[in-house]
């Protein structure tokens, strides 16, 4: 049913349910896994090169060993996987890297930042089963009651 399927994975706490269940769906389905990781417009206020330069290392570095743990799980659960870091809005990041891959689902957490700003503009969430060209399974954290 599912042979590509794109996660969008940040390491953020909404992120990593969406990648489990991505790599659960890639594993049953026998199908594909893309993790996609977007890197929004670094930095926002840098004072000097210097700083802007560090600060890109740094998210680089994140991003570097964020998709080598997933490349660690998706092969322990002998799925294979591709990672890719985008530069751009994220929402329109994924929705261009799932067309661009043909995929079939594109996973995404939903962060659920409650909030003015959220109901006004809308999450990434939102704006990806927007305009993805394909299924979107938005995966919710699930809170733990003990």
């Amino acid at each position: 049913m599912f042979h590509t399927i794109l996660v969008a994975f940040d390491g953020s706490p909404g992120s990593l349910p969406a990648f489990r269940k991505a790599l659960q769906l890639a594993r049953d389905y026998q199908g594909t896994l893309h993790v996609l990781s977007v890197e929004e417009s670094v930095p926002h206020y840098a004072s000097t090169h210097r700083e802007a330069d560090t600060e890109e290392s740094e998210v680089a570095s994140y991003f570097q060993n964020l998709h080598w743990r997933a490349r660690q799980e998706a092969e322990a659960a002998g799925v294979e996987v591709t990672t890719q870091v985008a530069r751009g809005h994220a929402a329109r990041s994924i929705a261009e890297a799932a067309s661009d891959l043909g995929a079939d689902l594109v996973v995404i957490g939903h962060h659920g930042h409650p909030g003015v700003v959220e109901r006004l503009l809308g999450s990434t969430s939102d704006r990806v089963v927007e305009t993805a060209p394909c299924s979107v399974l938005v995966v919710r954290e699930i809170e733990s009651n003990t």
